[in-house]
């Protein structure tokens, strides 16, 4: 890149360069509107930047590992120098890097989990790169001190992205799920159609549905099926959780249009095992065990993690939804108590990957199965007026996977790291019987046709063939190249023995083809103070639909073939103004390409189209990060978070015909908002974390689905909570009942306020309305000495409070679980 100057003249031409800066930013800010001011403000940022690069001189570095006596890498030590707070984190293979040093001498420690501090002097000035190993020695008192999972999401924060990271290992020993976590972080918003298994919706900041994309480790989760997913994976298999909001980065290649959610595994690859159980209300059981085992001297490496879900789900639900009506009288009784009787769930998953890991030629090389299968009894429909007592769905996953890391891969600083995969999910749905069902469980009748929601024993298979390749590339210290590409081939078919005249075209299957390319391109400048990173991303997609056309009874299928291509950008920066004080920025033009099920259809009740777009939207982030009293006992952390989207094309499903409905895209919606979170943490006993969301989403389409003026123009969008607060006060008792023991205590309080079911705007009384909820849980745990035996009992809902998400869905009232985890 050229600069207009050279680098004699940089000291003369700084004011004149500046200047011209100035003049650019003013241009913008008179001729600017919206998200374009926003964006070329961002860029400028970057553009002042760049010259600051050649002012940075006589830096030194000292890079090198830290070992156990026995030379195997201690991963995630802390390295500091000068006990200042110039530090750093080793990876998972022991490697660090400390740069921007001064010339002369320095002391440098190290400190890690159960081993004594290692501590050595180094003078820098021959060598601006000096490399200096450190061989720790295993103690038997912690360092109560070092905190390097705080330092590890404290890195992630720096990046400049909206990102609220979440460790777990405080609650692991509890008996909750994953979605209660994601539940009490600020912008997010978990809604379930009822207990443990049911359908979950994902929003961030407002956006949800497939807006919404979820990783494990980096890898897409769209094809892992759902009987893998954030609803069934027991909290004690992931290390942490990364919620980027609006803005995603380009290492997680994928059309995320409002947000990602990125599970972090545990990433332990010393000898361990680990297993746990838990036992609940609605004979609600959970359980898990995962292991690892490595052999030092080849460096074979055997990874396993099972686990196993089931409920009756059985809870009580009341309300008018909720009613029977007496055959003989035909009177109608509402309001009635009565407990689901076929909503019944049970998953389980097995992962194993064997294979090398430590060598030269691949820092982790894995061959692995996943095989994961659910079965589902249907309770009833959208809403729980209409119950069901016979209709189920099943679903297995089987897929082999490899996978393969190398840092520093044939140059120094390029990080490379691949995944491939073919997953075959086979899911069936049964609905035959013509038995009319009530909230009693009994038969009131029966139907001239089988079938309580669609009659159909339909078997659906998809097999997809995803491949993933993430490069990184450290040309120093303080600027790295990213490249992402993920690739995703789909061919499904399906059958039903109960569908008739069919045509051949019938049994060929259907292809949809998806391709996400990003380049990013990542800087820490202004003495490590300015991270910013700007990116773009490529999506294109190809899709083979089968089309169906009914004429005299008889239906014709035929293939029909369509494709897209769009270009997303965006950046993202964060600015440390002191070292308490961060401010953060980013701001992206993002796709979703369709999905198979919203463009192929689901065999059932929704058709397929070739007239799907995908959704677009212009998405910004501005925050702040201020940390008080680090050093102190007293500690408190305050960030928030402004956000805006602009989102386009909104795909929606639509009535198709009395029996069958389509997606299409409809509406045009802006959403607003604010979302922050406070941390108060004292003598890391007493911890306090208080959320707070409010969201405000208008409705911008001036037409409706038919042409007319939009009614609801300029309304707040229906069936969507808008305010929203989380409470988690937890204390921690050491020697309490034994010496080394560990005892806590927790309550939790979750708020979201009423909002309407339907539009606002349209009738203005007896409006159905989503209750205010006001939701209290609590708990307490026990650690034994040696930590190796945890137990704890957990009670959710404590007041039985009647809990909705979805329209008028209820969600499980008071229960109560106990859990056991034993470690080795």
């Amino acid at each position: 890149m050229r600069y207009p100057f050279s680098m004699k003249e940089y000291t003369f031409a700084k004011l004149d360069y500046l200047e011209l800066i100035l003049i650019k930013i003013r241009t913008l800010f008179k001729r600017g509107k919206g998200m374009k001011l926003i964006l070329n403000t961002l860029f400028i940022i970057v553009f002042i930047s760049i010259p600051m690069v050649h002012a940075q001189v006589n830096e030194y570095t000292i890079i090198g590992k830290v070992y156990t006596q026995e030379k195997e890498e201690i991963p995630m030590a802390i390295v500091r120098v000068d006990n200042s707070t110039m530090s750093t984190v080793t990876d998972v293979y022991g490697s660090y890097t400390l740069s921007g040093l001064s010339v002369g001498e320095h002391v440098v420690y190290v400190e890690a989990f159960g081993y004594k501090k290692g501590i050595k002097t180094i003078t820098l000035g021959a060598e601006k790169r000096v490399s200096v190993d450190f061989f720790l020695e295993e103690s038997i008192q912690r360092l109560q001190e070092v905190v390097i999972d705080n330092n590890i999401i404290k890195v992630k924060e720096e990046e400049g992205f909206a990102i609220d990271a979440v460790k777990l290992e405080e609650i692991q020993s509890q008996s909750i799920e994953l979605n209660t976590v994601l539940n009490q972080s600020a912008g997010i918003k978990v809604r379930q159609d009822g207990g443990l298994g049911s359908r979950s919706q994902y929003m961030i900041n407002g956006l949800g549905g497939k807006a919404v994309r979820f990783f494990l480790d980096g890898i897409p989760m769209d094809y892992f099926g759902s009987s893998y997913s954030v609803n069934t994976l027991p909290i004690s298999m992931i290390d942490r959780i990364e919620v980027y909001k609006g803005v995603v980065p380009v290492e997680l290649g994928n059309d995320a249009l409002g947000g990602a959610i990125n599970l972090i595994s545990k990433t332990n690859l010393s000898n361990s095992a680990e297993v746990s159980y838990s036992y609940g209300s609605f004979n609600t059981h959970r359980a898990s065990v995962q292991g690892n085992w490595r052999d030092s001297t080849s460096g074979a490496t055997v990874k396993l993690a099972t686990f196993y879900n089931y409920s009756d789900n059985n809870y009580t639900v009341w309300g008018n939804d909720v009613y029977v009506t007496d055959p003989i009288s035909y009177e109608t009784k509402r309001g009635i108590k009565a407990k689901r009787f076929h909503d019944a769930f049970e998953s389980k998953a097995i992962k194993v990957d064997v294979g090398l890991t430590k060598k030269k030629w691949a820092d982790q090389f894995f061959v692995g199965m996943l095989y994961s299968s659910m079965d589902k009894e249907i309770q009833h429909g959208p809403t729980m007026e209409v119950v069901y007592g016979k209709a189920t769905y099943n679903q297995y996953v089987a897929m082999p996977h490899l996978t393969y890391k190398k840092y520093d891969f044939l140059v120094k600083g390029l990080d490379v790291n691949v995944f491939t995969s073919y997953s075959n999910l086979v899911r069936a749905r049964v609905d035959t019987s013509r038995n009319i069902y009530n909230w009693y469980g009994e038969v009131d009748g029966t139907r001239t046709l089988g079938g309580e929601q669609s009659r159909t024993l339909n078997t659906l298979t998809e097999k997809v063939f995803l491949n993933r390749l993430n490069a990184v590339y450290r040309m120093n210290e303080k600027h790295k190249i990213g490249y992402n590409i993920v690739f995703t081939n789909l061919i499904r078919t399906d059958r039903d023995p109960l569908i008739t005249q069919k045509t051949d075209g019938y049994w060929s299957p259907q292809q949809l083809q998806k391709n996400t390319m990003g380049l990013a391109y990542q800087s820490l400048l202004v003495d490590k103070k300015l991270n910013t990173s700007i990116f773009i991303k490529a999506h294109n997609y190809k899709v083979a639909v089968k089309s169906a056309e009914t004429s005299q009874g008889v239906t014709a299928y035929s293939t029909v073939h369509t494709s897209g291509f769009y270009m997303g950008y965006g950046i993202a920066t964060a600015y440390k103004l002191t070292p308490v004080f961060m401010l953060t920025a980013s701001a992206e033009k993002a796709y979703r390409l369709p999905e198979s099920e919203e463009i192929l259809g689901d065999g059932l009740t929704v058709i397929s189209t070739t007239e799907l777009k995908p959704e677009s939207s212009l998405n910004a982030n501005m925050g702040f990060r201020l940390n008080l009293f680090s050093k102190k006992e007293n500690q408190v952390t305050i960030s928030s978070n402004l956000f805006y989207r602009d989102v386009t094309n909104l795909i929606q499903q639509w009535q198709y015909d009395m029996g069958a409905f389509v997606f299409i895209n409809f509406d045009k919606v802006q959403m607003k908002g604010v979302d922050a979170k406070i941390e108060f943490n004292h003598k890391k006993k007493l911890v306090v974390n208080q959320t707070i969301s409010y969201l405000y989403p208008l409705l911008k389409s001036e037409e409706d689905k038919q042409g007319n003026d939009n009614i609801t123009y300029n309304v707040r969008l229906p069936n969507t909570p808008f305010f929203q607060t989380s409470t988690d006060i937890r204390y921690q008792f050491k020697n309490l009942i034994q010496k080394q023991s560990k005892t806590f205590v927790y309550w939790q309080i979750n708020y979201v306020g009423e909002f309407f079911r339907h539009s606002e705007i349209i009738g203005k009384y007896n409006k159905d309305i989503i209750p205010t909820q006001f939701i209290h849980s609590c708990g307490i745990g026990y650690t034994f000495p040696k930590e190796k035996l945890s137990v704890s009992y957990d009670l959710s809902n404590l007041f039985n409070e009647q809990v909705f998400d979805n329209y008028a869905i209820q969600k499980p009232g008071r229960a109560m679980y106990i859990k056991a985890t034993y470690r080795l």
